[in-house]
């Protein structure tokens, strides 16, 4: 593996360290485990988001390329802007 790709999954281990601790520590506060697990999976999608976005590490930001379109997914937008507002209500969500 490259030096980039071996700093992009020390990264994602990061997160999932971070994102298991920090819902650890309000473990309490849910009531039951589908809330838990939609805690932790919203934790691990936004920071993942923010990775690409370039906040974290030493990761820059990161373009994602659709390979049979070549379109950039995430040309002008926010990944982890939008992850937020999506993932609030994402059945409802025709153009956000």
């Amino acid at each position: 593996m490259t030096n980039q790709q071996i700093s992009f999954f020390k990264e994602l281990a990061y997160i999932q360290e971070y994102s298991i601790n920090v819902n650890l520590g309000k473990e309490k506060e849910f009531c039951n485990t589908e809330e838990l697990l939609k805690s932790v999976t919203y934790e691990v999608i936004y920071r993942i988001m923010e990775l690409l976005d370039g906040y974290g590490g030493e990761l820059q930001k990161c373009d994602i390329v659709n390979t049979v379109t070549s379109e950039i997914i995430n040309d002008g937008i926010e990944l982890h802007d939008k992850c937020v507002e999506f993932l609030e209500y994402p059945f409802n969500s025709s153009d956000i």
